[in-house]
């Protein structure tokens, strides 16, 4: 089975650059303490969850072989690869990504349940891939 989305933009001016952001959220229902996503070995991210705005903004390369969500996770990967395995005992699924520069894997664990969109105990289940 697979599923698509495309987005088009178009700049309707000959004259001017169009300057636009684009976000695609992937909830994927999956055991949070069993999700690995691979391959981001080598890649440059940023972590958000750091506690000082310098460190938040320092650039790091990533060291594991498989990146999981099993604290509170937010890393902007830039030059992400065309493709992103997303693994769990008994699933899984590979995403396809084409014409993104960054990948954000997120999971917010106990803070999720401040949030008024997140259904009960959400965070224990959900990772977030957004490119």
């Amino acid at each position: 089975m697979s599923f698509s989305t495309d987005i088009h933009v178009s700049n309707p001016s000959s004259s001017e650059t169009l300057d636009f952001q684009a976000l695609l959220h992937t909830y994927i229902r999956a055991p949070a303490n069993e999700v690995s996503i691979a391959p981001l070995l080598g890649k440059r991210y940023i972590d958000k969850t750091e506690k000082s705005p310098e460190a938040r903004n320092t650039v790091k390369e990533e060291k594991r072989t498989a990146v999981d969500v099993r604290t509170f996770t937010d890393s902007v990967y830039e030059e992400n690869p065309t493709e992103v395995n997303v693994s769990w005992p008994g699933g899984g699924l590979t995403l396809k990504l084409s014409g993104f520069t960054t990948l954000t894997v997120w999971n917010p664990q106990e803070t999720g349940s401040k949030m008024g969109d997140m259904e009960e105990n959400g965070w224990c289940v959900s990772c977030v891939l957004r490119y």
